[in-house]
């Protein structure tokens, strides 16, 4: 255990959440040490909490849910287990961050589903909380996982071997999705699905008129339920709402009264001159759509403002559009830095009316906190967009932590008054997130589960269940 009077150990948190006091921290490197690990914490009876790379900004961070929790830090386990290039799969440890895996696939016909976030981050981590890669959602990246239960054992699911190869889906229940922000065990390996490196790649980049977003996103979603032929996550996404007085911010560069289309077309070059088409089509009642431009992401330029958006498409992760939005030119000094940052993660309207009246009931808790709200879609499918709600605060401002705090507790309110119900939650609401969206009968089914693999409650307490 290491020694917790270190100050790189000590609760760090963009978000300036409650700290959480910790037990200390394990930092085992391979799956044995795992096993043994959990197996001498229950029969001591101590809480585990593990963590990839502890970047889960604007969340927690590395912070467990609950205090006392012994902080199991998996970024050593750092392995790529192994590389199918023929059916396009890698089986990875947490500790696989986006830039270490996206280079070993550079020059091969596969890429990875690149986050926004820091090239850092734990590839397993953001894909079982359910992030958003610029591809697709990264839930469909998991095709099966290896994790240590409350007993020691190892369980592997969705067609991984205990070998660590992956065959793809086998017969019989797959329960790979039981581990997707959840608590049953400690993931400690995952086979994810790769993304065909297309013939072109182009990006799409529009700034409109804020009073155009209701249209803009109802738009949107004609462009995608009528057939988009192409391949990629379409945004509508730097959507402000900011309060009529008080010391709010945003980061540089933010325009309240503009909002931004944004995404990669991809597939053969026909495909994607079709899908140019096609949604130029869709946007021609939004005002300002006329200027959108549709470029060639290989070729923009380093001085581009879509340069980093134009490298996550193309499967390269970058720290450029994290460090532009919270001030710093590290990600080690986020935690710390002087902006902060909180999320909410709510699923999103995606036709103009509904849009609008969501849009004005969160305007009346931004006026209430003088704080700014970033709002962004993410347009995943033809049925279903997830918001990202990005609140950031000074802090060095006496309160400004707390209200921002405030703002995002109101805001869950009011989106869930409105049919928007969280799908991804923070280390403050992760278990309330659950039980409130969630029927009796299905919450009795997840204790049941919970109880026969950890009876004493003692992995991961208080994220995302009971």
């Amino acid at each position: 255990m290491q020694d917790l009077s270190r100050p790189e150990l000590r609760s760090r948190d963009v978000g300036g959440h409650q700290p959480r006091s910790l037990a200390g921290i394990e930092t085992p490197r391979t799956l044995d040490e795992v096993r043994a690990l959990v197996r001498q914490a229950m029969t001591a009876r101590r809480r585990l909490y593990p963590i990839s790379t502890g970047r889960n900004w604007g969340m927690g961070s590395a912070m467990p849910v609950t205090d006392d929790n012994l902080v199991v830090d998996l970024g050593g386990m750092n392995r790529v287990r192994s590389l199918d290039l023929e059916a396009g799969f890698a089986v990875i440890e947490p500790g696989v961050t986006q830039a270490q895996l996206a280079e070993v696939l550079r020059g091969t016909p596969w890429m990875l589903n690149v986050t926004a976030s820091c090239a850092d981050t734990s590839v397993i981590g953001n894909a079982l909380d359910r992030g958003d890669g610029c591809i697709r959602s990264r839930v469909h990246d998991v095709a099966g996982i290896e994790a240590v239960l409350a007993d020691g054992s190892v369980v592997t699911t969705g067609g991984l071997d205990p070998a660590g190869r992956y065959h793809g889906r086998v017969a019989g229940p797959d329960l790979t999705s039981s581990f997707v922000q959840h608590n049953l065990g400690i993931v400690t390996a995952m086979a994810v699905a790769l993304v065909p490196r297309p013939q072109t790649i182009a990006l799409v980049h529009g700034r409109i008129p804020r009073d155009q977003v209701g249209i803009a996103v109802g738009a949107m979603t004609g462009f995608l339920r009528r057939g988009n032929p192409a391949e990629g996550l379409m945004r509508v996404r730097e959507l402000s709402l900011t309060p009529g007085h008080g010391d709010w911010v945003l980061p540089a560069g933010v325009d309240p009264g503009l909002f931004t289309i944004l995404g990669p077309l991809m597939g053969s070059d026909a495909t994607v001159e079709l899908a140019e088409e096609l949604l130029r089509k869709a946007l021609i009642e939004v005002e300002g759509a006329e200027a959108l431009r549709v470029v060639d992401a290989a070729e923009v330029d380093a001085g581009d403002p879509l340069y980093p958006r134009a490298l996550m498409s193309q499967g390269v992760p970058t720290c450029m559009g994290v460090h532009n939005a919270l001030g710093t030119t590290s990600c080690d000094q986020i935690d710390e830095g002087p902006m902060g940052f909180l999320a909410l993660l709510p699923l999103m309207p995606m036709h103009a009316r509904k849009t609008e009246h969501v849009l004005a009931a969160l305007q009346t808790a931004v006026d209430a906190h003088t704080t700014a709200l970033m709002v962004e879609w993410n347009l995943v499918s033809r049925h279903m967009a997830n918001g990202v709600m990005q609140i950031f605060f000074d802090r060095g401002a006496p309160d400004a932590s707390y209200r921002a705090h405030q703002l995002r507790n109101d805001g869950s309110c009011v989106l869930r008054a409105n049919g928007c119900a969280i799908y991804r939650s923070d280390i403050d609401h992760a278990a309330a997130d659950v039980w409130s969206e969630t029927s009796t009968a299905s919450l009795g089914m997840l204790h049941r589960l919970k109880t026969a693999l950890d009876p004493d409650g003692l992995l991961s307490p208080g994220r995302y269940g009971a």
